[in-house]
């Protein structure tokens, strides 16, 4: 169903300083936004921008009304994933039994056909299908990233959450297993994009069946990056890399060197 995600969408509490974080991390450029009027998605509304760096975009939203949010904080608002023809894929997820905020699609600040689902019918978490313009082959930064391997979500239940995903998105569980930090994990491909879900040992604290909890960013060159980014000053949760059951080597960024959110940089398995 889906060709991509998009962008992750990131609510902050200061947008120039989240800005200026994704330009000297990343090397990322600003390409748009503006102001988002009050509504569901923001019910403060605020103001939006539009970074992007090698192949991937983030999109950070700081809200009218900042005094819930943690300060110099990333938080994860929203998965944007791509489809390649709006209408179809509406039709295709209403006929799945999911909704939309909306009787139809906007255009957002740059360009982009959205169309946010109901978050009654996504167990809780916020997601819009997206169409693209044709932007050419332009890299944006100085960034060797090349895309995003997956979002992850934090579940109850691994494979129920699983089961979710292939009956209302069309996926398929490509694997799973144990996690290093205990529970399990499943990943489930939907068409070219992936979530991974992550199930704790003990999810009592949940307050939704389904929670973000990271992105994994994609480079074709993990230990040249891993040292570009220790050069520089930044941290790393572990000291080494690791392999997850679907073969994507990864290694997550310490959260005080990546503004407070969860990320991994990924080399993906040769085909």
């Amino acid at each position: 169903m889906f060709e991509a995600i998009q962008h992750i969408g990131y609510l902050v509490d200061d947008l120039a300083t989240a800005e200026a974080w994704f330009a000297e991390t990343f090397g990322a450029e600003r390409i748009g936004g503006g102001t988002m009027q009050a509504g569901f998605v923001v019910p403060s509304g605020g103001r939006n921008a539009f970074m992007r760096f090698g192949d991937v975009e983030v999109e950070l939203m700081q809200p009218g009304d900042t005094s819930a949010l943690p300060k110099s904080t990333l938080v994860m608002h929203h998965v944007g994933y791509v489809v390649a023809d709006m209408q179809k894929a509406a039709a295709q997820a209403r006929a799945r039994g999911l909704k939309f905020l909306a009787p139809e699609p906007y255009t957002n600040f740059v360009g982009q056909q959205v169309f946010y689902l109901d978050p009654a019918t996504t167990n809780g978490t916020m997601i819009h299908l997206t169409l693209v313009p044709d932007r050419g082959t332009k890299r944006y930064g100085n960034s060797r990233i090349e895309g995003i391997v997956h979002a992850g979500y934090r579940v109850r239940d691994a494979d129920a959450a699983a089961a979710w995903y292939v009956d209302k998105l069309g996926g398929k569980v490509v694997g799973g297993g144990p996690s290093p930090r205990g529970g399990r994990i499943a990943f489930v491909d939907i068409g070219r994009a992936q979530v991974e879900l992550i199930e704790r040992p003990d999810a009592s604290g949940m307050g939704a069946e389904h929670a973000l909890d990271h992105v994994g960013y994609v480079t074709g060159d993990l230990d040249s990056d891993m040292r570009e980014f220790r050069r520089r000053g930044y941290a790393f949760a572990t000291d080494e890399s690791v392999v997850n059951p679907v073969g994507q080597r990864l290694i997550y960024l310490d959260t005080p060197s990546s503004f407070g959110a969860r990320m991994h940089l990924t080399e993906l398995p040769r085909r």
